[in-house]
Parts: C-alpha cells; sequence; structure tokens
C-alpha cells in the first residue's frame, strides 16, 4: 500500500511517498520546502506568510516528487487539523485537485496522530509493547498520551489501539518557550538549537538558578510560561546590577535554562510511565530533537527502567512537521481496519 502525502500545518511545506509492505513502513521520498528563512526576521512564524508561502511553493515540491509517482500511489492523504488554518487550506485544496486529477481516494489525517506514530516510520510495528506513554513536543503542543492495544472507556479509539491524553501544557508549548528564551539571549529564530548550542558551552553557576515547575507533586501537567519568566526577571535583575551580559553568562544562563526543561519534562513523562506501567516510552514532535532531552530520558531509562522500551523516530526529520508521518498514520488506520 503507498500513499502521497502532504502536510502544510505550519511552515513547512512537506510532500512524502510513503510505502507499508505489511511488515515495515518505508518512505520511498520525502522533499520540503522549509520556511525558517523568512520568519527569521520576524523572530516567529507569521501566518499570512506561512500561507503564502505555501501556495507559491506547493507545486514546485509535488512536482520534484513527479506526477508519474503519483499515478502508482492508492490513495492521497493529508492533513487537515489542527494548526494554522490558512496553511492547511492550502494543502487541502491541492491534495483534493490531486485526488481529483488522479482519481485517487482522499483521506484527511490528524496532524497529531501523525506525530504520535511517528516513530514507525522505517520501523517494524512489532518492536511496540503495551501500554506506551509518548511525549509529543513542539512549538505548538506538549502533551502527554498513553496508547493500549485494549478497549478502557476513556480512551479513545484509534483503529485497534486507544489513545488517551494525559494532560498537556497550561500555557506556552516547550519549543515556543524556547524560541522566546533564545530571542531574550540574543538569538535568532528558531531558539532550539541556539539554546542547544550555547547550552555545551555553559556549566552550573550559583548566580543562575531557576526553579524546577512541577505545579503539583502527582500531576501530568506542564507550565514552561513561568521558566520563560525566570530567564526574563534574572535579565532586569543583572541589567540593574549593571552585570554585563557577556557571552559566558549566555552560556551558563543557556545550560540553565535547558536543564530546567528538560528535567520537567522527562520526569513527568516518568510520572506517567508509573502511573500507567508503561512497557514503552517515546518522543515525538520538533523538540524531541533536543540531544540533551534525548540523553536525559536514556541515562535516567537506564538506571532506573532498564526493561522498559525507550524508542525515539529513526530519523530526527521524522520529529519535524513532516509528511512522512502523515502517510503513515492514514496505511495504519486502513490496514487495521
Amino acid at each position: 500500500m503507498k500513499t502521497l502525502a502532504i502536510e502544510t500545518s505550519c511552515d513547512d511545506t512537506s510532500v512524502g511517498i510513503v510505502n507499508f509492505d505489511s511488515q515495515i513502513f518505508t518512505v520511498d521520498a520525502l522533499l520540503a520546502y522549509s520556511q525558517i528563512q523568512d520568519h527569521q526576521q520576524y523572530g516567529g512564524v507569521v501566518p499570512e506568510i506561512a500561507s503564502r508561502l505555501h501556495y507559491d511553493k506547493i507545486l514546485e515540491v509535488i512536482k520534484n516528487i513527479g506526477f508519474d509517482t503519483i499515478k502508482d500511489v492508492d490513495f492521497i492523504s493529508v492533513t487537515v487539523h489542527p494548526w494554522l488554518p490558512g496553511s492547511l487550506v492550502v494543502g487541502k485544496a491541492v491534495a483534493s485537485l490531486l485526488a481529483s486529477y488522479f482519481t485517487k481516494p482522499l483521506v484527511h489525517v490528524n496532524h497529531i496522530y501523525g506525530h504520535l506514530f511517528s516513530l514507525l516510520l522505517d520501523r517494524k510495528t512489532s518492536e511496540l509493547q503495551f501500554p506506551l506513554v509518548v511525549l509529543t513536543a513542539s512549538g505548538g503542543h506538549n502533551d502527554i498520551y498513553v496508547v493500549t492495544d485494549s478497549a478502557t472507556e476513556e480512551a479513545h479509539q484509534f483503529w485497534w489501539y486507544r489513545i488517551k491524553k494525559v494532560w498537556y501544557t497550561l500555557d506556552d508549548a516547550a519549543g515556543e518557550c524556547f524560541d522566546k528564551v533564545a530571542r531574550m539571549l540574543w538569538g535568532p529564530y528558531p531558539g532550539g538549537q541556539r539554546i542547544l548550542e550555547k547550552a555545551l558551552q555553559g556549566k552550573p553557576n550559583s548566580d543562575v538558578e531557576f526553579k524546577r515547575i512541577f505545579l503539583s507533586k502527582e500531576g501530568f501537567e506542564f507550565s514552561f510560561s513561568w521558566m520563560k519568566s525566570q530567564v526574563s526577571f534574572l535579565l532586569k535583575q543583572l541589567e540593574k546590577k549593571w552585570t554585563p551580559l557577556t557571552e559566558e553568562l549566555i552560556c551558563d544562563i543557556a545550560y540553565e535554562f535547558q536543564e530546567a526543561v528538560v528535567e520537567v519534562m522527562i520526569k513527568k513523562l516518568i510520572r506517567a510511565w508509573i502511573a500507567f506501567d508503561a512497557k514503552t516510552l517515546w518522543l515525538a514532535g520538533g523538540v524531541s530533537c533536543n540531544d540533551r532531552l534525548r540523553e536525559y530520558l536514556q541515562s535516567y531509562a537506564k538506571e532506573k527502567m532498564p526493561e522498559t522500551v525507550v524508542l525515539r523516530p529513526m530519523k530526527k526529520v521524522y520529529s519535524m512537521d513532516n509528511a512522512a508521518m502523515i502517510g503513515l498514520a492514514w496505511i495504519l488506520e486502513f490496514t487495521n481496519k
């Protein structure tokens, strides 16, 4: 089974071909136009510009995939929600035109479900052990899900899997927080890579310490707005004291900020692992590309829960918004009906 998939939910115009041979999901092609440089001067994604760029670039990306290739697919899949309405409508319109022209079935896919199962790209479904707990983290969402292969009254049925959202961020998502803090430290958009690079040069500093915001002793909810506020408050205090914001100090702030965010995310994930007796943990979404986040989870898992399987996407591009995960999501649903 093969699909052409289109993803235009935010600032990546992504088109891909995904194939499933009953054993493994393979990505035959995956191309994208990234709008990062177009939005950098504004310090973040501008919805109107994003939708216009999707409109300008999507046919070019599809042409590079090849119209002859589209003739061979079984159906066309496209992201329809959630995220930026203007961007989504471009993908939906083009997918509809292609489906009509090539007389292919058109199917709609939830963007979040794509992230939830993105770890299956280039991986066998047999690697999953249930129940599993997923942390999805990006610039727009920060959620924890529990996925089981048995019916429960509280969970949403998704094919033969049951998905339950345990909790979500009450304010800023982690990726958004990284972007805003990077801007405070005179860095470009997007901020995740900037923070990671500076953190690698930083070190623990008694003058730079941030509280870990867990909100409750047992809950799974996140709050990253207060993390951003702590950085802002520290910078104002330094300014009042006429303390220069040296490169060394920027690195130390980035180090402590990243440690605080990573610690909260992983410890919340571990809470869910314990509460739901999970057999598999995985990270999904753009923030899961953060090397420190992955390192922290792997280290904790090795020491505290050696029997638990910790998975992550086979390639970093699969963690980002991409068409391959959208194609996988629908093939997974179709084959399990």
